[in-house]
């Protein structure tokens, strides 16, 4: 519990962290292409990064990899507030600054986190603990817009970004006193046991092809997060504070979709089940491009939450129950840089097309693709669109 307590704060503030660079893109430039660059930053570096990450956490205690990586935060956060107090011609690069030491501290922070979780649990209990991981994150990345626009508009941005090293500075403080046992590999072991583990996701179907999926359900996280505050703001005319209440509902409709995963799991069909899931994610922010009526688009939103959330509890389980134990940190490495590295594409994908068109418009192109992509996957793969259950799971 001290672990997920750690986990679920550090979550909050770094999402606090990546929501602000958002925020103030839009609130100081109207940008949407400076947002979704910016968030693209955020999230991007793990294409590079993440492979060095694992090496690190076989190399060194992957707590230490979380200690040591969470200072880069600190860093994004201190181009922060420069940019606060800075001339109207340098935030724009001050923004992208803090962003990129943001996208350094989730390259090392997240897949370490996903590595440190077997050292604190029952290997039995294992793929129920990353769901509750996965929970985690999914609450951190909906609490964190609802704190952010409460503490903006009663303080203002200083307090938001103190009260983000504060749950930093606590988050790290509980993780201190939590040693365990850790055997260190050597370096070319590590870099030879990437290769292998690739070897094995290439020759192993379910795996491959749930990590497929989880491309494609990362794909919402993007536009989420770069488009819905200009359509909450815009579309739906509401207050800050509404417009903050309006996006954490992502997170409890995630949390929700997780905890019916847990009921679902044992219900078969769970191939249908994740793809239904993902393509009704899709079609739904598609639809919130057209609705302008609050109450329908709160239905829609929560809606397509619970079905990412869903999708993605079943993607975490199946990889956890399908990997080996000498393969399963490597897989949930390649899983962490998936779900880190596809919403930076759509966030900045997203950011053109709403640049060049408007977020309307962004929002149905990326939840068409979304759809057709997992139809595509629902077609091509006939094996695995036939799975009942996770073994183990």
């Amino acid at each position: 519990m001290a672990f997920l307590s750690s986990c679920l704060l550090a979550f909050i503030a770094g999402h606090i962290v990546n929501y602000s660079i958002i925020f103030l893109a839009l609130e100081w430039f109207d940008s949407h292409l400076l947002a979704g660059v910016g968030y693209g930053l955020c999230f991007g570096p793990p294409i590079i990064l993440g492979w060095f990450a694992g090496v690190y956490c076989d190399r060194y205690s992957p707590r230490i990899v979380i200690l040591v990586a969470q200072n880069s935060f600190l860093v994004s956060i201190a181009f922060l507030y420069l940019a606060l107090d800075s001339l109207a011609e340098i935030q724009p690069i001050l923004l992208l600054l803090a962003a990129l030491f943001s996208g350094v501290g989730w390259s090392f922070v997240a897949p370490a986190r996903f590595a440190t979780l077997p050292f604190y649990v029952n290997p039995k209990k294992l793929a129920g603990a990353a769901i509750a991981l996965n929970l985690m994150v999914m609450t951190g990345f909906g609490l964190a817009p609802m704190l952010l626009k409460h503490i903006e508009v009663h303080y203002n941005w200083h307090t938001v970004l103190s009260f983000a090293v504060v749950l930093f500075i606590i988050s790290s403080a509980l993780l201190v006193p939590l040693h365990f046992h850790f055997k260190a590999k050597p370096t070319d072991k590590a870099w030879r046991e990437v290769k292998q583990s690739l070897s094995f996701v290439k020759q192993s179907a379910f795996i491959k092809q749930l990590l497929c999926l989880s491309m494609i359900a990362y794909l919402l996280m993007g536009p989420m997060q770069v488009l819905l505050p200009s359509i909450a703001r815009d579309n739906l005319l509401l207050s800050e504070t509404q417009q903050g209440n309006y996006l954490s509902l992502i997170a409890l409709a995630l949390i929700v979709g997780g905890l019916l995963a847990m009921v679902l799991k044992r219900k078969g069909k769970l191939a249908k089940v994740m793809m239904g899931a993902i393509a009704i994610a899709g079609a739904g922010i598609s639809y919130l491009g057209f609705e302008n009526n609050l109450m329908l688009s709160i239905v829609t939103l929560a809606i397509s939450s619970i079905c990412g959330g869903i999708a993605i509890s079943f993607i975490v389980a199946g990889l956890q129950a399908f990997s080996g134990n000498e393969h399963r940190g490597r897989v949930m490495s390649f899983y962490s840089i998936i779900s880190q590295c596809i919403p930076a594409i759509s966030g900045v994908g997203a950011g053109v097309l709403a640049q060049l068109y408007s977020p309307e418009i962004a929002l149905q192109v990326i939840g068409v693709v979304i759809v057709l992509g997992v139809t595509i996957c629902f077609v091509g793969m006939k094996k695995f669109s036939q799975l009942e259950s996770f073994e183990h799971v």
